[in-house]
């Protein structure tokens, strides 16, 4: 029975049914979607209505000048953001084709492999495929595999954040990823070994809450017994941290690989302080269950071959 409809839903349901759902979203209102999918009112309220009746439960909460998607309407909304998502990468590659290009790859990746390991892969794959349009985008790993989900990138380096993720991507490992507390040249805790309690007292600018690098910090805090410092920037920036912390008394904890590049290099101290063990093996995660373009399975093992020995 269950694969019977499920047949049924494939068959059935369209592009345009997934482009009213998403509007509807987007603007909580039936007049706005249905402007935004230039078709009348009365044409978007009965397609919504076909389509909850098709998979027989309430997809929207009706409220004055107001809608709401329900758990069901959420979970399908999930699908129709992958689903147009991934055609909207189709029509890209198709454009790219018809000019002459080949394809593209659009990478996420945690701050601490951006520096070193990466632009070695990324040279050695454009130096292979020099008409290869790829994009990269870096952010902390729980905000990276959402956009790997929604099929908005085709390979994430980071690592796992939650239990549950394990059971959507795969992963192979690259690299451990030592941290370190990082401060401008001669910050005056830079003199003497600092003590954690005294580390609090200071602005910092890290990570959120939701990164591995901020949970190393905190459990680090914790098992001192030390509370969590009050002064703090939060961002995901590996540029913006090091412009705060080059141009005040501002720390952070950043990723001991991005201080061994030219773009640091001189103008920062790490303090002599160890912050929990190194942060677990970074890796190129992607979806579960789907294979693999020649392209990624490509640019995956050219990361493994370019990982500092």
């Amino acid at each position: 029975m269950r694969q019977e409809f499920g047949l049924h839903i494939k068959s059935w349901l369209r592009v345009r049914h997934m482009l009213l759902l998403v509007a509807l979203e987007q603007s909580g209102n039936m007049h706005n979607a249905a402007r935004q999918l230039n078709i009348s009112q009365p044409a978007a309220s009965k397609m919504l209505k076909d389509i909850e009746g098709f998979l027989g439960t309430t997809l929207f909460s009706r409220d004055p000048g107001h809608m709401e998607p329900s758990d069901a309407g959420q979970r399908v909304l999930q699908y129709c953001r992958r689903v147009l998502n991934d055609t909207d990468r189709l029509i890209e590659d198709l454009a790219s084709m018809r000019e002459g290009g080949f394809g593209k790859l659009s990478l996420g990746t945690v701050p601490g492999a951006a520096p070193v390991m990466l632009p070695r892969a990324i040279q050695a794959l454009k130096q292979r495929r020099p008409r290869l349009a790829v994009s990269l985008f870096e952010n902390s790993s729980d905000r990276l595999l959402v956009d790997l989900e929604y099929h908005l990138l085709d390979v994430v380096i980071g690592r796992f954040t939650d239990p549950a993720q394990r059971h959507l991507f795969d992963f192979q490992p690259l690299n451990e990823e030592p941290v370190s507390v990082v401060a401008r040249l001669n910050h005056p805790l830079s003199r003497t070994p600092p003590e954690l309690a005294e580390l609090v007292r200071w602005p910092w600018v890290l990570h959120p809450m939701s990164s591995p690098m901020r949970g190393l910090f905190e459990t680090a805090l914790a098992e001192a017994g030390v509370p969590s410092p009050r002064n703090v920037v939060e961002t995901t920036s590996t540029q913006a941290t090091l412009q705060l912390v080059a141009s005040s008394d501002t720390l952070s904890i950043l990723p001991s690989s991005i201080l061994r590049t030219t773009f640091s290099d001189g103008r920062f101290s790490i303090l002599p302080l160890d912050i929990g063990a190194p942060l677990g093996h970074y890796g190129a995660m992607t979806r579960k269950g789907e294979a693999l373009s020649e392209v990624v399975e490509e640019f995956i093992d050219l990361l493994r071959a370019s990982e500092p020995r």
